[in-house]
């Protein structure tokens, strides 16, 4: 299944192609009640590469103020099985890693997820999050295993 899928990402049309990621948005952020709970929402997928947008508020804040570390690897999370997802296929994390470099603050939270490289079962992915002032929060890599479709539906 994944070959074909591979195949026939390389023969689509830019056309098809921007309409299969709108699809893919619209799908993202309208059946995932986690992300909708969360304030999270993906603004924009191309190829090996996903942006998600999360808002800064209260409910998401540590005891210091700052945005709670488990709320940015969601982000990161969410924002790499994004661009995972833009392969064609569905994807579940395998690992992940991330590394806190400045505390979250601001209002807003801008997760950028690029692919390193995505083989027939598996894919890693790297994700830089900022604030809106651009300031780098935070960085993560992720594995994901890619779904067969057949089998886990």
């Amino acid at each position: 299944m994944h070959e074909t899928n591979h195949t026939q990402r390389f023969q689509e049309t830019a056309e098809d192609q921007e309409a299969r990621f709108e699809g893919l948005k619209k799908r993202l952020n309208s059946s995932s009640k986690y992300l909708q709970s969360n304030d999270m929402r993906v603004t924009e997928l191309r190829q090996g590469y996903a942006r998600v947008e999360m808002t800064i508020d209260e409910h998401i804040l540590n005891i210091h103020g700052f945005v709670h570390g488990g709320a940015l690897f969601s982000l990161a999370d969410t924002a790499a099985g994004s661009a995972s997802f833009t392969t064609g296929q569905d994807s579940v994390t395998l690992s992940a890693s991330i590394n806190y470099l400045s505390p979250g603050r601001g209002g807003r939270l801008i997760a950028v997820a690029s692919e390193v490289k995505a083989g027939r079962t598996t894919g890693v992915y790297e994700v830089f999050i900022y604030n809106e002032h651009e300031d780098l929060l935070c960085r993560a890599t992720t594995t994901v295993f890619f779904l067969d479709s057949n089998r886990h539906r």
